[in-house]
């Protein structure tokens, strides 16, 4: 674990001493003062809490399921689209109340000084990461004042379309490159760099990778002009190795509320059985044949044997019937046996295992939060040729990008405990038994995206948003199922879940400032979750809605 836990809390109540006298004796000693705040352990801590706090209810039992990776088998409700406001509240609150704090600090204290312009740009990147949480699960969201001043400072700020806010997360990602373009005599802030430990070269990378993900993100929308343009300045400049990975080492000796605890105390991460069937070869709308080799890195076999005799058998999420429809999953026997044992869980207990933790050693695991790759940026280049973004052959930048990807988890293991890689051999023999890459723009688009989703694990975040903004794996061709309909869903019988409400405490305080057809007595209050996002299959091909029986289009 980096020393970043206990050296935070002791900057924050530590004291500044200003020698034998002091100016204004009205100054307070014992308290917090701006003076005495430093932007390492507010980034630090930025970083870590905004990682850590509340994992399971802010997104274990939100995008883990609806990003089709994990299963809270007997737990019921969220897998069916129901929402829960004490649980999916958090995550809005927190960062409007903290994390947006915390980062307004940051940005002061840079500002005051010009050698702490890098670090400046690193508290900026992580923020747009953080307010990528807000936008891509609420939609329109407070951000910014007439006047250019970012929510956070305890004034009422207006409530910005999902545009507009894209929009200036282009310009601030494009402004942190070039300002980590040029360090010479750049101070950091060492250890509590959480991620590339005062690395500045890393950290621009990673954000023209991340200007690279909103570009095709936004690129069936108005904004593709502007995002064409803004892909080419960045993809020159993104990640370029396995070594890029933008990722936090997770201390699980800590109550960090991470999958150490979700594995252990609460069995919520049981592998969900559509993406365990694309790792297992066998999933009806993507057979291959063959074992995916990064499946032992990231899953074991269940210790039992399951309803099918496979105990690498995943388990569906939302077949408990405590909603309208009574149907079981025949084929794992009805409903959930009481023994999350007889199936396949993360791999959390060999040192080879992408999840492994020691609650003894927090130096001997490989537990981390994930945010970017070098995966996911070559995947982003073969879809950018598609459209005619960017030269080379998209189908050779693809199987690059899965080669990509298992380096990744061999360079992730290695780095700490583990030994374990991917042979050469196996990544051909995988390849080789993949479905074609397609001969239309629309197959291509297909492959990439399937494999990218695969290669995101688990970073749900990120998977969710790219299987609604391109629809794939999509449930019209039996790649992945639609939960069981339950009476409590804010989602209508029949359409895919597309957004997270806004909060109850904004219904009850702001409302008068949200979007006019989300509030109470909106147009799309009733079914608020169904409802796309502009950048998504839904909003863009669409009635703004999304059933499970359409197929995706998107060239």
């Amino acid at each position: 674990m980096k020393k970043y836990i206990i050296p935070s809390i002791l900057a924050l109540f530590a004291v500044v001493s200003c020698g034998d006298e002091f100016d204004d004796m009205n100054t307070s000693k014992t308290e917090i003062t701006e003076s005495s705040l430093q932007p390492g352990p507010l980034l630090g801590r930025a970083m870590y809490y905004g990682s850590s706090a509340d994992h399971q209810r802010n997104f274990n039992l939100f995008d883990d399921e609806y990003a089709h990776y994990l299963s809270p088998m007997g737990l019921g409700g969220t897998n069916q689209y129901v929402y829960n406001a004490g649980w999916g509240d958090i995550f809005w609150r927190d960062f409007y109340t903290a994390r947006q704090r915390e980062f307004l600090e940051v940005k002061a204290l840079c500002e005051g000084d010009a050698s702490l312009k890098a670090v400046g740009a690193m508290n900026d990147i992580w923020n747009v990461i953080m307010w990528l949480r807000i936008v891509d699960r609420n939609g329109d969201a407070p951000y910014m004042d007439a006047d250019g001043n970012y929510a956070g400072t305890g004034t009422t700020i207006p409530y910005n379309s999902q545009e507009e806010i894209y929009l200036d997360f282009f310009k601030r990602l494009k402004a942190d490159s070039d300002v980590l373009g040029d360090t010479e005599g750049q101070v950091g802030i060492g250890d509590y760099d959480l991620i590339y430990g005062n690395d500045f070269a890393k950290w621009r990378r990673l954000a023209n990778t991340l200007i690279m993900r909103l570009a095709l993100r936004v690129s069936e929308t108005s904004l593709a002009a502007t995002a064409q343009t803004y892909y080419k300045g960045a993809a020159a400049l993104a990640m370029n190795a396995p070594s890029d990975y933008a990722r936090i080492s997770c201390d699980s000796v800590i109550w960090g509320d991470y999958y150490d605890r979700t594995y252990y105390d609460w069995a919520n991460t049981i592998p969900e059985d559509c993406f365990m069937s694309v790792l297992n070869g066998t999933n009806a709308g993507y057979t291959t044949g063959v074992v995916d080799p990064r499946r032992s890195f990231w899953f074991e076999a269940g210790d039992l044997t399951s309803t099918t005799g496979n105990q690498w058998d995943g388990y569906p999420n939302g077949t408990i019937p405590n909603g309208t429809d009574a149907a079981q999953t025949s084929a794992h026997g009805g409903n959930f046996a009481g023994n999350s044992s007889s199936y396949a869980r993360l791999n959390c207990s060999s040192k080879d295992g992408f999840f492994f933790f020691d609650f003894h050693n927090s130096a001997n695991q490989n537990l981390s939060w994930c945010y970017a790759t070098y995966s996911e940026t070559l995947f982003l280049k073969a879809e950018a040729i598609l459209r005619g973004w960017d030269s080379g052959n998209a189908e050779s930048v693809w199987k690059d990008a899965i080669r990509a990807s298992m380096d990744e988890l061999a360079f992730f293991i290695t780095r700490s405990c583990g030994s374990k890689t991917i042979s050469s051999a196996e990544y051909q023999a995988y390849v080789a038994a993949l479905p074609a890459f397609g001969s239309s723009n629309e197959q291509k688009l297909r492959s990439i995206a399937i494999q990218k989703w695969i290669a995101l694990f688990p970073n749900s975040i990120e998977a969710w948003a790219e299987i609604r903004r391109t629809g794939y794996p999509a449930v019209s061709d039996g790649t992945v199922q639609l939960p069981l309909y339950n009476s409590g869903a804010q989602v209508e019988k029949g359409n895919l879940i597309q957004r997270m409400p806004y909060p109850e405490n904004e219904l009850q305080t702001n409302e008068d400032n949200m979007p006019a057809d989300f509030r109470s007595n909106g147009a799309k209050y009733t079914y608020r979750t169904e409802w796309g996002l502009f950048w998504s299959q839904a909003a863009v091909r669409h009635d703004g809605r999304l059933k499970a029986t359409d197929v995706p289009v998107n060239f």
